[in-house]
């Protein structure tokens, strides 16, 4: 099984949520579909990081298993 660089995930995570951030600023005034689907990339984006972040740190456990479905693609990915 390949290794990954979990710091470098993380970094280009806070990237993007950093340019998501300035999109949902400048577009502001554009319609609610365009803001909330920024809105939902970027919540997509902060979980991404919470379970990177939870992979890291967990030293006993490096491959937890996550009660809903959706979390186990990013969590065995």
């Amino acid at each position: 099984m390949p290794t990954v660089n979990l710091d470098l995930q993380l970094k280009f995570l806070s990237e993007l949520e950093t340019a998501l951030s300035d999109a949902l600023k400048r577009y502001a005034g554009e319609g609610d579909e365009k803001l909330a689907e920024l809105t939902y990339m970027q919540n997509e984006v902060k979980r991404a990081k919470r379970v990177i972040s939870e992979r890291m740190s967990s030293d006993e456990e490096p491959r937890r298993r996550y009660q809903a479905s959706e979390f186990q693609e990013v969590a065995y990915s």
